[in-house]
């Protein structure tokens, strides 16, 4: 799938993405539609529980969406840690808080692995997550 959306030369990266990120409170409709169903899916789960604090809320401590700078030394630790923290929850060191599933307990893992790639996907992390979506995909078609 991703292939085919190459070679019909579609863009999969998003222009949201910048070094300090995106200036105010970071709304879905000021991010890129993404390429894929699975971030689709998480973009919604973003803007329904994630947002909150990762739009922009500085008293959070949370890495804004869209910030590449915040995000680098997250996405270079690889999704799955991202996922592990975002299901499980996690104290930063900086002692800021992760609550598990950002303390939405109806979303399903799959819910917060695709908020979590969604976030990876518009701040600087476009191959990391398009790979991840594309496995997902690949994996729930051989099921």
């Amino acid at each position: 799938m991703m292939r085919a959306l190459l070679m019909a030369g579609m863009i999969l990266t998003p222009m949201a993405a910048m070094a300090d990120g995106l200036n105010g409170f970071v709304t879905r409709d000021r991010l890129p539609e993404p390429p894929l169903p699975v971030l689709v899916q998480g973009a919604l789960v973003w803007e329904g529980t994630c947002q909150n604090c990762h739009g922009g809320n500085k008293l959070t401590g949370a890495p804004k969406v869209t910030s590449e700078k915040d995000w680098a030394p997250r996405i270079a630790k690889g999704i799955n840690t991202l996922n592990t923290h975002a299901i499980d929850g996690f104290i930063g060191p900086k002692y800021t808080q992760m609550p598990a599933k950002g303390g939405n307990p109806d979303l399903s893992d799959d819910d917060v692995r695709a908020a979590v790639a969604f976030m990876v996907w518009v701040s600087g992390g476009q191959d990391a997550a398009l790979a991840w979506a594309q496995e997902t995909q690949t994996n729930s078609e051989t099921e």
